[in-house]
Protein backbone atom coordinates (compact mmCIF):
# COMPACT_ATOMS: atom_id res chain seq x y z
CA UNK A 1 0.00 0.00 0.00
CA UNK A 2 1.57 3.45 -0.71
CA UNK A 3 0.94 6.98 0.93
CA UNK A 4 -1.76 7.87 -0.85
CA UNK A 5 -4.06 4.27 0.03
CA UNK A 6 -2.82 4.88 3.74
CA UNK A 7 -4.02 8.61 3.75
CA UNK A 8 -7.69 7.61 1.88
CA UNK A 9 -8.51 4.68 4.68
CA UNK A 10 -7.43 7.35 7.41
CA UNK A 11 -9.45 9.81 6.39
CA UNK A 12 -12.37 6.68 6.16
CA UNK A 13 -11.79 6.00 9.09
CA UNK A 14 -11.63 9.38 10.62
CA UNK A 15 -15.10 10.13 9.04
CA UNK A 16 -16.85 6.67 9.57
CA UNK A 17 -15.49 6.02 12.77
CA UNK A 18 -17.35 9.33 14.78
CA UNK A 19 -20.50 8.93 13.20
CA UNK A 20 -20.90 4.95 14.36
CA UNK A 21 -20.12 5.69 17.17
CA UNK A 22 -22.78 8.64 17.48
CA UNK A 23 -25.32 6.51 15.72
CA UNK A 24 -24.55 2.79 17.44
CA UNK A 25 -22.56 3.81 20.65
CA UNK A 26 -24.60 6.92 21.97
CA UNK A 27 -28.15 5.82 19.77
CA UNK A 28 -27.86 9.11 18.54
CA UNK A 29 -30.12 10.29 15.32
CA UNK A 30 -30.91 13.64 14.06
CA UNK A 31 -33.84 14.05 16.10
CA UNK A 32 -31.84 14.57 19.12
CA UNK A 33 -34.17 12.54 20.73
CA UNK A 34 -34.39 9.14 23.07
CA UNK A 35 -36.62 7.77 25.46
CA UNK A 36 -36.47 4.83 27.82
CA UNK A 37 -39.93 3.25 29.05
CA UNK A 38 -40.27 1.45 32.54
CA UNK A 39 -43.39 0.43 33.16
CA UNK A 40 -45.66 3.41 33.08
CA UNK A 41 -43.74 6.08 32.46
CA UNK A 42 -41.65 7.55 29.73
CA UNK A 43 -38.27 9.46 30.26
CA UNK A 44 -37.98 11.58 27.32
CA UNK A 45 -34.08 13.14 26.98
CA UNK A 46 -32.71 15.41 24.41
CA UNK A 47 -28.90 15.56 22.95
CA UNK A 48 -25.85 13.72 23.01
CA UNK A 49 -25.41 13.80 27.07
CA UNK A 50 -29.17 12.79 26.73
CA UNK A 51 -30.22 15.00 29.59
CA UNK A 52 -33.79 13.79 30.73
CA UNK A 53 -36.63 16.26 29.52
CA UNK A 54 -39.65 15.26 31.33
CA UNK A 55 -41.06 12.16 32.63
CA UNK A 56 -44.71 11.42 31.81
CA UNK A 57 -47.01 8.87 33.08
CA UNK A 58 -48.80 7.35 29.80
CA UNK A 59 -50.70 5.01 31.59
CA UNK A 60 -53.93 6.47 29.94
CA UNK A 61 -52.19 8.06 26.81
CA UNK A 62 -51.25 4.64 24.19
CA UNK A 63 -51.92 5.82 21.42
CA UNK A 64 -49.76 9.22 21.58
CA UNK A 65 -47.09 6.30 23.16
CA UNK A 66 -46.73 4.29 20.60
CA UNK A 67 -46.98 7.02 17.78
CA UNK A 68 -44.50 8.88 19.74
CA UNK A 69 -42.32 5.50 19.75
CA UNK A 70 -43.12 4.63 16.39
CA UNK A 71 -41.99 8.17 14.77
CA UNK A 72 -38.01 7.64 16.87
CA UNK A 73 -37.82 4.32 15.32
CA UNK A 74 -38.43 5.34 11.75
CA UNK A 75 -36.58 8.42 12.00
CA UNK A 76 -33.27 6.02 13.62
CA UNK A 77 -33.71 3.57 10.58
CA UNK A 78 -33.52 6.17 8.55
CA UNK A 79 -30.53 7.54 9.76
CA UNK A 80 -28.95 3.96 10.37
CA UNK A 81 -29.86 3.66 6.58
CA UNK A 82 -27.77 6.80 5.85
CA UNK A 83 -24.56 6.19 7.94
CA UNK A 84 -24.73 2.87 6.09
CA UNK A 85 -25.30 4.50 2.06
CA UNK A 86 -22.42 7.02 3.34
CA UNK A 87 -20.04 3.97 4.44
CA UNK A 88 -20.34 2.66 1.06
CA UNK A 89 -20.14 5.70 -0.94
CA UNK A 90 -17.57 7.95 0.68
CA UNK A 91 -14.70 4.83 -0.49
CA UNK A 92 -15.80 5.50 -3.78
CA UNK A 93 -15.77 9.35 -3.13
CA UNK A 94 -12.08 9.11 -1.73
CA UNK A 95 -10.66 6.32 -4.29
CA UNK A 96 -10.97 9.38 -6.54
CA UNK A 97 -8.17 11.56 -5.64
CA UNK A 98 -5.99 8.18 -6.07
CA UNK A 99 -6.12 7.21 -9.48
CA UNK A 100 -4.28 3.75 -9.60
CA UNK A 101 -6.69 3.30 -6.97
CA UNK A 102 -9.98 4.25 -8.74
CA UNK A 103 -12.92 1.61 -9.25
CA UNK A 104 -13.86 1.12 -13.01
CA UNK A 105 -11.18 3.18 -13.97
CA UNK A 106 -10.83 0.56 -17.21
CA UNK A 107 -14.41 0.81 -17.77
CA UNK A 108 -15.31 5.02 -17.25
CA UNK A 109 -13.22 7.74 -17.60
CA UNK A 110 -12.76 10.16 -14.78
CA UNK A 111 -15.50 12.65 -15.39
CA UNK A 112 -18.18 9.78 -15.84
CA UNK A 113 -17.21 7.80 -12.72
CA UNK A 114 -17.24 11.55 -11.17
CA UNK A 115 -20.54 12.33 -12.49
CA UNK A 116 -21.81 8.97 -11.47
CA UNK A 117 -21.35 8.96 -8.21
CA UNK A 118 -22.10 12.27 -7.28
CA UNK A 119 -25.35 11.64 -9.33
CA UNK A 120 -26.06 8.49 -6.82
CA UNK A 121 -24.89 10.92 -3.66
CA UNK A 122 -27.19 13.67 -4.84
CA UNK A 123 -30.22 11.47 -5.62
CA UNK A 124 -30.25 9.44 -2.23
CA UNK A 125 -29.95 13.50 -0.67
CA UNK A 126 -32.79 14.49 -1.80
CA UNK A 127 -34.49 11.01 -1.16
CA UNK A 128 -33.07 10.86 2.45
CA UNK A 129 -33.23 15.18 3.51
CA UNK A 130 -36.55 15.36 3.10
CA UNK A 131 -37.69 11.92 5.06
CA UNK A 132 -35.36 13.37 8.00
CA UNK A 133 -37.14 17.17 7.93
CA UNK A 134 -40.63 15.22 8.05
CA UNK A 135 -39.79 12.69 10.85
CA UNK A 136 -37.84 14.92 12.91
CA UNK A 137 -41.38 17.58 12.94
CA UNK A 138 -43.28 14.72 13.64
CA UNK A 139 -41.17 13.08 16.72
CA UNK A 140 -41.20 16.69 17.73
CA UNK A 141 -44.64 16.84 17.22
CA UNK A 142 -45.34 13.79 19.11
CA UNK A 143 -42.91 15.43 22.13
CA UNK A 144 -44.96 18.12 22.17
CA UNK A 145 -48.40 16.14 22.45
CA UNK A 146 -47.19 13.60 25.30
CA UNK A 147 -45.73 16.98 27.33
CA UNK A 148 -49.42 18.57 27.02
Amino acid sequence: MNKKTIGVAGIYILIMLPLLLLTYGANWNPSNISYDLDGETLVIKEGLGEEEVVEVNVQDRMNELLQFTLAVSVENKQWKTDVLVIGILLPFILFAIVPERRPFKKNLSFKWYMTSILAILVLYAAYSVPAHVTQIAEVHQYVDHLLE
